[in-house]
């Protein structure tokens, strides 16, 4: 701590002219992902955690009840999932810039736009318009720059990135919260998030090679023996004729599977072992926390350690964490430390992912492989959900659904080992 006050002195001491070098020494890269992170924080941050403050709010005044109120969120999965493979297939052909700008100027106009909201079926419509934009906003166009500025560094510049929803997650629901009401709370989310958005539309570059710039800042051309060498890859036919790409589906998406399907009922399990939702709330927010440190500290450990390496780790403690999660329906005191387990798990998770299928898909179709990959794992985590819910119901107990996410775990495990890179992907 005394070292990092003393860096923070040093650093404050500086003139805005040293600043100004400072700036200009620093790889443009990184102000690229600064971009890309608030992008991100603000539409997942919307969409995944503010949005379901506002149907709070809004249940009352639309008289709509918990049943329908509950199909709003499934709409915008649905509608992300399906989109995912499109924006896929467009990041390989045309500008990410200009698609991550079209993205990030739709979530805002969408956000102060429900102000106007004036029935459930608007909403409905609404709730689809909103997936349209938020894909073309979302990681895989976040992921697919990150994978062109960024090659030595992509673990750690995917990490950073992810963190952003951690963030919004943060930042958004608790301005909705404090807004009172959801019109004006549409008005205060439309507000930060073109404060977020802007960056992006000034700074983002579609390559390094658009300011005569190599990725990571390297003084050579990535196809040196200083970096990464240039990736050809696969098209999405020659990937989907491979055993290894069904592999890498089931490995990801039964992470999702589990990683969706607690999150979604952690209050119920919560319920279950006799807790309120102050300390439901309570157990998320420690789980998010560490969350945040696997995020950075796996996408860290990628840049230096073997990717399938890293990602068997991520399953093992994911698995672990489930195991005391089975653990505490016997002892309810065990469940903090499932929750820091389950976090610093599923954010080692969230990042490696996309890291995973970024060091062996990409290449010329990297965005439509990203895209089929996105769009699996939505739908399985939206499966994830839908099945804990009715286990529970059939059984009236949690154990089955944890003995099924111990199995997918371990299914997984078996199958990131034999997951092999494509011969032409080098």
């Amino acid at each position: 701590m005394i070292r990092i006050l003393y860096v923070l002195r040093i650093l404050l001491k500086r003139s805005p002219y040293e600043w100004w070098v400072l700036i200009k020494k620093t790889f443009y890269g990184w102000w690229v992902l600064l971009a890309l992170f608030l992008t991100y924080a603000a539409s997942n941050g919307i969409g995944l955690y503010a949005f379901g403050v506002l149907r709070k709010m809004q249940s009352a005044d639309l008289g709509i009840d918990p049943a329908r109120n509950g199909v709003l969120p499934g709409i915008l999965f649905l509608t992300v999932a399906v989109m995912s493979m499109f924006v896929g297939w467009m990041l390989d052909r045309y500008s990410p810039r200009l698609i991550l700008a079209v993205g990030s100027i739709g979530v805002v106009a969408t956000v102060f736009g429900q102000m106007l909201v004036s029935s459930y079926e608007i909403l409905m419509v609404y709730y689809v318009i909103f997936g349209l934009v938020m894909s073309l906003a979302g990681i895989i166009s976040c992921m697919f720059l990150v994978n062109r500025w960024f090659h030595r560094y992509k673990g750690m510049a995917a990490g950073i990135l992810v963190v952003g929803s951690s963030v919004g997650g943060i930042v958004f629901p608790t301005l909705a919260a404090k807004a009172g009401d959801w019109h004006t709370a549409s008005l205060w989310l439309g507000g930060m998030a073109l404060i977020f958005v802007i960056p992006s539309l000034f700074i983002v570059k579609d390559s390094p090679e658009e300011l005569n710039l190599f990725p990571d800042g390297s003084e050579t051309a990535p196809n040196s023996a200083n970096t990464e060498g240039s990736i050809v890859g696969v098209t999405l036919a020659e990937a989907l004729k491979t055993s290894s790409f069904y592999l890498v589906l089931v490995v990801t998406g039964s992470l999702w599977f589990c990683i969706n399907g607690y999150l979604q009922h952690n209050a119920f399990f919560c319920k279950d072992l006799g807790m309120d939702e102050k300390a439901a709330a309570g157990i998320i927010g420690l789980a998010s926390m560490l969350a945040i440190l696997g995020k950075l500290s796996f996408g860290y450990l990628s840049d230096r350690i073997d990717k399938k390496m890293i990602m068997a780790l991520s399953l093992g403690i994911m698995a672990i964490s489930l195991l005391i999660l089975k653990g505490t329906i016997a002892n309810p005191s065990l469940l903090k430390i499932f929750a820091s387990v389950f976090g610093l798990g599923f954010g080692g998770a969230f990042a490696i992912i996309q890291i995973w299928v970024a060091d062996i898909y990409a290449g010329k179709s990297f965005g439509a492989i990203l895209g089929v990959v996105t769009m699996v794992d939505t739908l399985v985590g939206m499966t994830g959900i839908t099945s804990l819910g009715f286990m529970r119901k059939a059984s009236g107990s949690y154990e089955s659904s944890i003995n099924l996410m111990i199995g997918l775990c371990g299914v997984a495990l078996v199958c990131t080992f034999l997951v092999k890179k494509p011969e032409k992907s080098v």
